[in-house]
């Protein structure tokens, strides 16, 4: 597009109308500069908020709060210098009508997410290009964090546990801090499914992460690790603590009570335990340690916890 408009551009008269018909078919917002930065005509494009009259004969940089009008200042630079048509860079600044009242006055209603550009078509003719990607900002944020989250509880998955996990453990090891991991299983989860229905299992699983979100510290990382199986790390907690907080969530679990047409489920959990110990420690490694307390915990009954050996 900038290229049409550029070739446009080189052939038309000093208002240059070939570009203003071009521009018609343009989505993009498109602001034509003087040398100076100053407002000389405003394409509205898309943005059905942009009243681009009342911008004319304004300077652009000022429209702007710092250090975003500096960013635009150096942009603008450079597009003097770079070929026409060459060097176009795009750069993406959010904009808050609360701090740009000459912007809040030409229609900018919300907080907004742009894209913008600049190209010199000669010294005394530059674009300006600005698109408004809020929405495509606002869906990339909501695909990135539905690829972090299990789909039936809303809990975190494993790929995003094992992506903290590496950052946390590598962290307390270099600053000698310490943190645990609660490795939790539902006991006998499969015969919920298989007595009660698939649709009971998931009633269990989405209970229960509810129940975690509320009982969980803001610092605590939780996430459903398998089917039935969770893991909650814990920074700053050393054996006896994440000892205690094993326990109430233990108790957590057993006092839960959920409504269900043949009659309100209940379960219970088991709990592995393991801390941060040894300098070779590793999250792959600390998971090895709670599941190896989970089975001992599995085997000596079921709704029971299990630490480190001391």
């Amino acid at each position: 597009m900038v290229g049409a408009i550029q070739s446009a551009a080189d052939e038309a008269t000093a208002d240059l109308p070939v570009l203003g018909a071009l521009l018609k078919g343009v989505d993009q917002t498109v602001f034509l500069l003087n040398g100076t930065g100053e407002i000389t005509r405003v394409h509205e494009g898309t943005a059905s908020w942009m009243r681009g009259e009342k911008l004319r004969g304004l300077t652009l940089f000022p429209l702007f709060e710092e250090p975003d009008a500096e960013v635009l200042k150096q942009a603008f630079d450079q597009s003097l210098t770079a070929p026409a048509g060459e060097g176009v860079q795009k750069h993406q600044i959010t904009l808050k009508p609360e701090h740009l009242l000459q912007l809040h006055e030409a229609g900018l209603d919300q907080q907004r997410a742009i894209e913008f550009s600049f190209s010199a078509i000669d010294p005394h003719h530059i674009l300006f290009m600005m698109s408004d990607i809020s929405e495509s900002r606002q869906l990339n944020q909501k695909i990135s964090q539905q690829a972090q989250r299990d789909p039936l509880t809303g809990a975190y998955n494993r790929r995003s546990l094992m992506t903290i996990l590496q950052q946390s453990v590598a962290q307390a090891l270099r600053y000698d801090w310490v943190c645990s991991f609660l490795l939790i299983d539902i006991d006998h989860f499969s015969d919920i499914n298989d007595k009660q229905g698939l649709d009971a299992g998931d009633q269990v699983l989405q209970a229960f992460v509810t129940a975690l979100h509320g009982f969980k510290r803001t610092a605590d990382f939780f996430a459903r690790y398998s089917d039935d199986r969770f893991v909650m790390f814990l920074p700053e907690t050393n054996q006896d603590q994440a000892m205690l907080a094993a326990e109430r969530v233990r108790v957590l679990a057993e006092n839960l009570e959920i409504p269900f047409p043949t009659g309100d489920l209940s379960f219970t959990v088991s709990i592995g335990i393991s801390t941060l110990m040894y300098p070779e420690d590793e999250p792959e490694v600390m998971l090895k340690r709670a599941e190896e307390n989970l089975f001992i915990a599995k085997q000596s009954g079921s709704n029971r916890i299990e630490g480190e050996p001391i």
